[in-house]
């Protein structure tokens, strides 16, 4: 793809993918984190593409109602929410996982979750053999993996801990990037998000073209 296509492509929201993540053969872990409501439909598409076998979303399902600061925003956040989750459910992954943030409301997520499995805080679990601690602040993701000596540590919120691999163990930052985890060899591929989603997390006007 040239660089102007690119550029194109980015202004109009949609997810470039390296020539090299189609090829990945897995399984797949996909990690997403802090999610604003316009990303959704590209989130399908990328779905379908990559058909990662299990999907970690490190919490604020919907990222730019910020429910904590604008709680009147709840049936705002509930609709959101239902879109959210009929996406990642009919995917083809075997196993959806949300740890929630700040922006999230517990007990709407859990009504609403059908097969996904929801997380107030931390989870720690294996993944053909690698072990993956979750949460949506990486404190808590580290402290889980303190005890479980994970291999991979995912987590959103803020950009307080960058992506790094360090001692062999990965920190890995859902606002950064999405992450695809190559369960099979441990290799991680950095998907950018789409143009204009940190400005929607923000709530800032998209850039029109």
């Amino acid at each position: 793809m040239n660089t102007i296509k690119k550029m194109l492509w980015q202004m109009l929201g949609r997810v470039i993918l390296d020539k090299a993540l189609l090829r990945v053969k897995g399984p797949t872990i996909l990690h997403i984190s802090d999610t604003p409501t316009s990303f959704y439909p590209e989130l399908n598409r990328l779905l379908g593409v990559l058909k990662p076998n299990y999907i970690i979303h490190t919490g604020d399902l919907a990222d730019d109602l910020k429910l904590q600061l604008r709680p009147s925003l709840l049936k705002n956040y509930e609709s959101a929410l239902i879109k959210l989750i009929q996406i990642v459910n009919r995917s083809s992954a075997e196993k959806v996982i949300f740890t929630l943030g700040n922006h999230d409301n517990l007990d709407l997520v859990r009504e609403h979750a059908g097969r996904a499995l929801v997380y107030e805080d931390a989870v720690t679990d294996n993944f053909q053999g690698l072990t993956i601690s979750a949460a949506h602040y990486h404190e808590a993701a580290l402290r889980s993996s303190k005890s479980n000596r994970s291999d991979f540590n995912l987590y959103g919120h803020d950009l307080s801990l960058r992506s790094q691999r360090t001692n062999d163990v990965y920190y890995l930052n859902g606002i950064e990037a999405m992450h695809l985890i190559d369960l099979s060899t441990g290799e991680v591929f950095v998907i950018t998000y789409p143009g204009g989603t940190d400005s929607a997390r923000l709530n800032r006007k998209r850039m029109r073209l």
